[in-house]
C-alpha cells in the first residue's frame, strides 16, 4: 500500500474523527472523545500497587479507572527482584485501556519526534528500515553523533532520510531537554500523575506522517492553525494543501461511503469477489467466494488462485481498516496446487507488512483455512464510531471554532 497523503478531520462538540487516505481510499479511521482520553504513548508517574507472581507482572496505579499491567520483560532497574508495593515508577503506556483489561505498560520509555525517537533507558542507534539507501545511512550515523548524548537510545525514523542534518540534531537536543525536564517534573509530584500526553490526533498524524501528506481537510480553524505551526517546524513538508471548511468534509473523498461500505459485514469488489466478515469474541471468520467473478466474457472462468489473490489484497486493508485484532481464519477458495497457496500466503504477506499493528501470516492448516494473527490496538472501527455518536449524543462541552471555507498552501 502507498503512503497515507490526505488527512481528513472532522470536529464535534464531543468527539474527533481522523480518516487517513491514500490515493483516495481509505485505510484507517481514529476517534478521539472528549471523555475519554486515549493514553497510548503518555509518561506517567504511577504507583505499584502489588506484584503478582503468577502473571509474573505487576498492577499499577496511573490514575485510571482500571490499574495499568506492566510485565515483568517491560520492567527496567530490579535486575529480577520483585518491585515493592508503594514504589513509584516512571511507566509509558503501549496500549490503552480496553474492555476489561488495563492499559498495558512499559518502563523503556520512547520520546518521539518527527525524525527520532529517544530511549532514555535504551542503547545505540538503530535506522528505519525504510532508509535503504548507505549513504543516507552513514550521513544519519554521523548526525547522530553530534546530538551530543552521553547515554540512552535512539531510533532514526523514515523522515530523517530527507531532513537537513541541522534539523534532526537540533531535534534530538531538544529531545534531551524534553527528557530532562520530565524528570525533574517527576521529583516535584506525587504519582499518579500524566507527564506526558500525546497530541490531538490530527497533530500526532501531521508529525507521523508530515512529509508524505498532500492534503488535509478539516472544518475547526483553530486546529488548522495548529496543525499549520506544526507543520511549519517540519524541514520536510513538501507542498501541502490545508483546507478549512464548514461543511461535511467527511463528504470529501467520498470517506463516509467508504465508512460505511466498511461497516458492512459483506463486501463485493469490483472484479465481482466476494468477502464476508464474521467478527466474534474469539476469532474474526472471513469468507471469500468467487460470486460474479466466477466468469469472465468472452474469457472463461476465472481461476481460483485470481479470484483468491483479488482477495487477498482487500482482505490485508481491510484488517487495517476495521482494525479486526486477535486470531483471524480466512477461507479461501479452494486451491489444490501448492504453488498457488504459498502465492496466496505470499501476497498476503506482502500488503500486511505495511500495517503498523503486528500482522503475522501463520500459514494454512490442514484443513486449508489460513490462519492470522494481529495484535489487538484499540477499538474496532464500529466500536470507535459507536463511541463517536454516543459522545455527540451526550452533548460534551468544547464546540469547534468553525470558519468559512478557505484554502492554504
Amino acid at each position: 500500500m502507498s503512503s497515507i497523503d490526505r488527512l481528513v478531520c472532522h470536529e464535534t462538540p464531543g468527539a474527533t474523527l481522523l480518516a487517513s487516505l491514500s490515493g483516495g481510499r481509505l485505510v484507517e479511521v481514529a476517534v478521539a472523545t472528549r471523555d475519554h482520553a486515549d493514553l497510548t504513548g503518555a509518561v506517567i508517574l504511577g504507583r505499584i500497587e502489588r506484584f503478582v507472581p503468577e502473571l509474573d507482572a505487576a498492577f499499577v496505579d496511573i490514575g485510571a479507572a482500571r490499574a495499568g499491567f506492566l510485565r515483568r520483560t517491560d520492567m527496567m532497574g530490579f535486575d529480577g527482584e520483585r518491585p515493592p508495593a508503594g514504589l513509584p515508577i516512571l511507566v509509558q503506556v503501549t496500549r490503552d485501556a480496553l474492555e476489561d483489561k488495563g492499559a498495558r505498560l512499559t518502563m523503556n520509555l520512547g520520546l518521539v519526534g518527527r525524525y527520532l525517537v529517544f530511549h532514555p533507558h535504551g542503547e545505540g542507534t538503530q535506522l528505519s528500515r525504510r532508509v535503504p539507501d548507505s549513504a543516507a545511512r552513514d550521513r544519519l550515523l554521523q548526525a547522530m553523533g553530534d546530538i551530543g548524548a552521553d547515554e540512552g537510545g535512539w531510533v532514526v525514523r523514515t523522515a530523517a532520510a530527507g531532513a537537513p542534518r541541522e534539523a534532526v540534531v537540533n531535534e534530538g537536543q531538544g529531545l534531551l531537554v524534553r527528557w530532562d525536564g520530565l524528570r525533574t517534573r517527576a521529583l516535584a509530584q506525587r504519582p499518579p500523575v500524566v507527564l506526558v500526553s500525546e497530541p490531538h490526533p490530527l497533530l500526532r498524524a501531521v508529525r507521523d506522517r508530515g512529509g508524505t501528506l498532500a492534503e488535509i481537510v478539516l472544518d475547526d480553524r483553530a486546529l488548522a492553525l495548529q496543525a499549520r505551526r506544526t507543520l511549519d517546524s517540519f524541514d520536510d513538508r513538501g507542498e501541502l494543501r490545508l483546507v478549512i471548511g464548514n461543511g461535511d468534509v467527511l463528504d470529501t473523498h467520498d470517506v463516509a461511503g467508504q465508512i460505511e461500505a466498511a461497516l458492512q459485514p459483506r463486501m463485493v469488489l469490483r472484479s465481482g469477489v466476494e468477502i464476508l466478515f464474521e467478527p466474534g469474541r474469539t476469532l474474526c471468520a472471513i469468507d471469500v467466494d468467487s460470486g460474479s467473478a466466477g466468469m469472465r466474457q468472452g474469457q472463461g472462468p476465472r481461476t481460483a488462485l485470481e479470484v483468491n489473490l483479488d482477495a487477498a489484497e482487500e482482505i490485508a486493508r481491510q484488517l487495517r481498516l476495521r482494525n479486526i485484532g486477535g486470531i483471524v481464519i480466512v477461507d479461501f477458495i479452494d486451491m489444490r496446487a501448492q504453488g498457488d497457496r504459498a502465492r496466496v500466503q505470499a501476497v498476503l504477506a506482502e500488503r500486511v507488512a505495511d500495517d503498523p499493528v503486528p500482522t503475522q501470516v501463520v500459514g494454512m492448516t490442514r484443513l486449508g483455512l489460513m490462519e492470522i494473527t494481529r495484535a489487538r490496538r484499540g477499538p474496532s472501527l464500529a466500536q470507535a464510531l459507536d463511541a463517536f455518536e454516543r459522545a455527540n449524543a451526550a452533548g460534551v462541552a468544547g464546540p469547534a471554532d468553525r470558519g468559512n471555507t478557505a484554502e492554504e498552501s
